[in-house]
């Protein structure tokens, strides 16, 4: 498991927000309150199957490592580690990873 999580993709480049869009498609920005009343900024990408399976498979043995391994695996922009690294942070960002990963419904209608 400990090779999943070194295998995330940080954009080490300057990237702005068009750009970032341009390569990764539709993104998301999280405001993440830390331990002594700073916020980190990241921005993340949205999720693919591929991340989706692998981080849900994780999250039913244990949710702070899943919560990992979606800051890693789809951060592009930031540096999740001080996050990953502040266990109030962290629970913090479990609660905004949620509204990424969460399937959205449609309806079913009887005709």
């Amino acid at each position: 498991m400990d090779q999943i999580f070194k295998t995330k993709i940080m954009v080490k480049e300057n990237l702005t927000i068009d750009e970032l869009k341009a390569k990764f498609g539709p993104l998301y920005k999280l405001d993440i309150p830390m331990s002594d009343d700073t916020t980190t900024e990241l921005i993340l990408k949205k999720v693919d199957r591929k991340n989706f399976d692998i981080g849900s498979k994780i999250i039913q043995k244990n949710e702070m490592q899943g919560v990992e391994f979606f800051l890693n695996s789809l951060t592009v922009k930031g540096d999740p580690e001080p996050v990953i690294k502040d266990f109030d942070a962290l629970r913090s960002a479990a609660e905004l990873i949620i509204e990424i990963i969460s399937v959205k419904t449609g309806n079913v209608q009887k005709l």
